[in-house]
């Protein structure tokens, strides 16, 4: 995935991203790098720092392609290098 959101993933979009996940009762985890956070926490995701343009990970215990619709305008869909 690659964040799209013209200023990274600040505070605004990261509610949204913790928001989406509680209301679609799925859980996992996004990653930067080798650096991991909870997609539950608003605190941990904002830790990454991640940037537009960056690449994450998104690893999700169900209903991925529920939630990526719901966050298309925070990230799109890139191939693995």
């Amino acid at each position: 995935m690659r964040a799209i959101d013209p200023s990274g993933l600040h505070a605004r979009p990261a509610a949204r991203l913790v928001k989406t996940m509680n209301a679609a009762g799925v859980t996992g985890t996004v990653a930067k790098g080798e650096r991991v956070a909870d997609l539950h926490s608003i605190l941990e995701i904002l830790a990454l720092g991640i940037d537009r343009g960056d690449i994450v990970e998104l690893e999700l215990s169900e209903g991925e392609a529920e939630v990526l619709e719901r966050l298309q305008d925070i990230f799109e869909v890139v191939e693995p290098a």
